[in-house]
């Protein structure tokens, strides 16, 4: 790779990680209990597609670390040193790490453009798994009386009753 193209490789990133500091400020919706969804996973996930996993997984790194930053007070509410390193990876350097890694994914499906949902589908079951582990092992001493940390289904029905209570 050449000196032009390296750079260019460099302002695609800085650009993409831009983007997706922009939409992490633009909600789709905001759930009821906290968080919100938005759209800043996807230039992520564009970036390591179009320039492969080391390039992806760089700028997802960064990424979290940008959000970390702007959003420390969130690591601050741990109440332990280790509660604390474990927020840091899994709600924000892990969880925007594996972004990068959708082009490994996407070599999984033969159609190019079946690969690239299939890695964009991949990574954000992992980035989910992230953030499940962290509401798990972390958050889960915070739900309310009674409810666990993780909402298991049942067959009772009051259960539909009482979670949605919670909700309101």
């Amino acid at each position: 790779m050449n000196t032009s193209s390296k750079t260019r490789v460099m302002v695609e990133t800085a650009m993409l990680i831009a983007l997706a500091m922009i939409l992490s400020y633009i909600k789709v919706y905001e759930l009821p209990q906290g968080g919100s969804i938005t759209l800043e996973m996807l230039p992520i996930v564009v970036l390591g597609l179009r320039h492969g996993a080391k390039i992806g997984v760089a700028g997802g790194f960064v990424f979290g670390l940008l959000q970390m930053i702007l959003g420390f007070q969130n690591v601050l509410y741990c109440n332990t040193l280790l509660a604390m390193i474990g927020c840091a990876l899994l709600d924000y350097l892990l969880a925007f790490l594996v972004l990068g890694l959708a082009p490994i994914f996407a070599k999984m499906v033969p159609n190019r453009v079946g690969g690239y949902v299939w890695g964009a589908v991949a990574v954000g079951i992992l980035r989910f798994i992230c953030s499940f582990l962290s509401g798990w092992l972390l958050w889960g001493s915070y739900a309310p009386e009674g409810m666990g940390a993780v909402a298991l289904p049942t067959t009772d029905p009051t259960w539909f009753q009482t979670s949605s209570s919670l909700l309101l």
